[in-house]
């Protein structure tokens, strides 16, 4: 659960950082009105808390993050995929 006036879980936090890069927060910041890269950035490491004028942009960041994952788990699956068509060709 996100809250405003709190920092992000520390969870919520490693995933960000995981699953989303400096180029996605920079769309991000692109599609939000008057929140830098700075700060959303400093959400995402948990040295600022959440506001109500910077959740629409953490919002996006959590839903990229959980687009990036997705793909992940598609290319991992993918991969395994590849590997067993390898492996039974030996």
């Amino acid at each position: 659960m996100i809250k405003t006036r709190e920092a992000i879980s520390p969870i919520l936090s490693e995933y960000l950082k995981e699953f989303t890069t400096k180029d996605d927060r920079a769309d991000i910041i692109s599609k939000v009105n008057g929140v830098s890269s700075s700060t959303l950035r400093d959400v995402m490491y948990r040295r600022n808390s959440v506001s109500e004028y910077n959740l629409p942009a953490v919002k996006l960041l959590l839903l990229k993050a959980s687009e990036n994952a997705e793909a992940k788990i598609q290319k991992a699956r993918n991969c395994k995929k590849e590997i067993k068509k390898v492996i039974d060709c030996i």
